[in-house]
């Protein structure tokens, strides 16, 4: 089941990069995000092996220091620790920083079973696309430097999670 979920994310995924000749050529970098609602399993067929959302979780995945018995301080305690985890490992990119250039990246990951970060990908919004690499490489190593989480669980079982944060790339803090 989760070899199909992830068939058609990777469908999804690979159109939003393809171009057909009736259509301009749109800059992998220049789109506008669209949300895949999954099929999530009943509890009928509950299937462990497949990816959920973290928006939709029991249980979420959690920072060693976020052991809340209320899920929404669990969330809330994620979503501020993570912040906190950007705002002290971001290095503005140097030659982006010196041309003013800004950018938000959109970062997509997964948090495995075992609570570590695996398939990270990146998007870059800027005005500048020379800069985008930079960018990317600077949110992938942000994002990598996280620390193993506590795994999320839906109905009682440990499952993989799918994530999505944006990093913004600001002068204005600077």
């Amino acid at each position: 089941m989760k070899s199909v979920f992830t068939f058609f994310t990777f469908l999804v995924v690979l159109s939003s990069f393809s171009q057909t000749t009736n259509e301009p050529a749109i800059d992998r970098h220049d789109f506008e995000p669209v949300l895949v609602q999954p099929t999530i399993a009943k509890a009928d067929d509950f299937d462990e092996d497949l990816l959920f959302p973290y928006a939709i979780l029991d249980k979420t995945p959690t920072f060693a220091n976020c052991k809340y018995t209320i899920e929404a301080e669990n969330r809330a305690c994620f979503q501020e620790k993570l912040q906190e985890h950007i705002k002290k490992h971001l290095k503005y990119p140097k030659a982006a920083k010196e041309n003013k250039v800004e950018a938000k990246a959109i970062v997509l990951f997964e948090i495995s079973k075992e609570g570590k970060i695996t398939n990270l990908r990146t998007k870059i919004k800027s005005t500048n696309q020379d800069f985008y690499t930079l960018f990317e490489e600077e949110a992938i190593r942000i994002i990598s430097k996280l620390p193993k989480f506590i795994p999320g669980e839906q109905k009682g079982k440990i499952v993989t999670v799918s994530y999505a944060s944006i990093i913004t790339f600001s002068l204005s803090d600077k």
